[in-house]
């Protein structure tokens, strides 16, 4: 299995010393405190946390140890239109019914 790092930031980029400081913690990945992100165990990451040590916390993981995000509930619910109430028959706003979409095409030969 691939080898993986969970980081945590635990301390603000407010007032951090440098801007390098800043833009690592940009670069990571971190938007707020108390994040926990998942990156894969480089090199280039792994120089980066030494950068900005005070920040965050982590820790090599397996990659089956990641827990699998569940999708979260929409804010929203989507309601179909109601049906036809107040209409004439047979106005459909230029929609195409499917049965004459689904037809030879004989019926565009009446015209």
């Amino acid at each position: 299995m691939a080898k993986k790092i969970r980081m945590t930031q635990v301390r603000s980029i407010i007032h951090s010393q440098e801007k390098k400081h800043k833009r690592v913690m940009t670069s990571l990945g971190f938007r707020r405190n108390s994040r926990t992100l998942y990156k894969n165990d480089t090199p280039q990451i792994r120089g980066m946390l030494q950068k900005v040590r005070h920040l965050v916390t982590w820790e090599e993981i397996d990659e089956k140890d990641i827990p699998v995000q569940s999708k979260a509930p929409s804010t929203f619910t989507v309601l179909e239109a109601p049906a036809a109430v107040g209409r004439p028959a047979g106005a459909d706003n230029g929609n195409v019914d499917a049965d004459a979409s689904a037809g030879d095409g004989a019926s565009d030969a009446k015209e």
